[in-house]
């Protein structure tokens, strides 16, 4: 009867420290790759914690493709969060990278030094250097990002890039979470997609993730909200979204007045499901300045974007000659023709009546306008009698 009691507590332990490892350790202790490779379609038809899950079908192709495996308990555990280790080690071994021999570290360790001479990780690339902890939304781009080859890469661009490339979706519209936790599901869907862009796919891509992770980069989203207008193939090295700096949204007057940009955002007033058009009052509420000097309503059919800013001057070193500091002009040169009534042809004044939703900016249209081949946007201080502050923050070449 002892025997049988100490075969059975045994038999338990076992099971609860199988359990107690992290799923990378669980699916390693499981089974022989021998016993994984025979068992693996019947077991995976077996998780009961994947059916129907939003990543199923990703989850059965990692699983399939052997560089992921579930608890021996038959549970995946698709919505487990995984650390910057874990990630790391399903990368490496969905890519194939070859894994050079260790004798001494972690479990992990061969599979971070594969990834340190494959160019995909570096010691750094986390706020810390503890491998174990959570992996945010932005560290899995991050790497994702440096597995496409991609060089050069600025502070925050991240998320941008593995969005613009289809990598990575929004966790809801028009948010991307970069401090968010990434889950065992979202890890093998990036890893998925990571494949098959690096295979020449070119995949869907959730453009309001793009725009928010341009905002999120570079505080604007004019060049994935409106590129025909701001980024269009003419561009090169020093135009377009190349010419935009974070240095340049904080300038001063010599007499050391400073303004100061928060944001730039263009939105699609043509898409109601465009995420910032929550910041806009109702068409009732909107107008913007005819060539008469009129004001004329918004309505539906308007073919244009409405680009608002969020500015401020920081340092007042004049308060009569700067006495409004809560708001700025926007300009946005480079426009021609001559309007007729309320025809919108080049960049006009917005206005809403909504005291809740007071907005500053200008609308512009998407068609039936010309230029004079360039498109600079410029802020500038809203002076009484003193000298303007003016910076330019983006040129574009638009040949229209």
């Amino acid at each position: 009867m002892k025997k049988i009691s100490i075969s059975v507590l045994t038999a338990i332990s076992v099971l609860l420290a199988s359990l107690a490892l992290n799923p990378v350790e669980a699916a390693q202790a499981d089974a022989s790759v021998e016993e994984k490779a025979e068992t693996r379609e019947t077991v995976n038809k077996n998780f009961r914690d994947i059916q129907g899950h939003w990543a199923q079908a990703a989850i059965n192709d990692a699983i399939q493709r052997g560089y992921v495996d579930g608890y021996p308990d038959g549970r995946f555990l698709p919505n487990h969060q995984v650390s910057r280790a874990e990630f790391i080690k399903m990368a490496v071994s969905a890519m194939d990278i070859e894994l050079g021999s260790s004798s001494s570290g972690s479990w992990y360790t061969p599979y971070v030094k594969a990834a340190e001479s494959a160019g995909i990780y570096k010691a750094g690339d986390f706020a810390n250097n503890q491998l174990t902890q959570r992996m945010t939304r932005e560290e899995m781009s991050k790497l994702a990002v440096k597995a496409l080859g991609y060089k050069d890469v600025e502070d925050k661009q991240w998320m941008y890039l593995a969005s613009k490339d289809g990598i990575i979706s929004g966790t809801a519209p028009g948010v991307i979470s970069p401090q968010g936790t990434t889950t065992r599901a979202q890890a093998i869907a990036v890893i998925e997609r990571l494949l098959q862009v690096k295979n020449g796919k070119e995949l869907p891509v959730d453009k309001y993730a793009v725009a928010a992770a341009e905002v999120y980069w570079h505080k604007t989203n004019i060049f994935s909200v409106a590129p025909e207008i701001f980024n269009g193939p003419d561009n090169n090295n020093n135009s377009g979204i190349k010419s935009w700096k974070i240095s340049n949204m904080k300038f001063s007057g010599k007499d050391g007045t400073t303004l100061l940009v928060e944001e730039l955002l263009a939105i699609n007033w043509n898409d109601p499901k465009d995420p910032n058009r929550s910041l806009l009052p109702s068409k009732n509420e909107l107008s913007y300045r005819t060539y008469s000097g009129d004001w004329a309503k918004f309505t539906d059919d308007l073919k244009c974007y409405v680009v608002v800013v969020k500015a401020r001057i920081v340092i007042n070193k004049n308060p009569k000659g700067y006495p409004i500091t809560d708001r700025v002009n926007l300009q946005i040169h480079g426009y021609n023709g001559v309007p007729t009534g309320n025809s919108l042809i080049m960049p006009s004044v917005i206005e809403s009546s909504n005291p809740r939703k007071k907005v500053y900016g200008l609308v512009i249209p998407k068609e039936k306008f010309s230029t004079d081949g360039s498109l600079r946007i410029s802020i500038e201080s809203i002076s009484a009698g003193a000298p303007i502050i003016s910076q330019v923050l983006s040129r574009s070449i638009l040949i229209k």
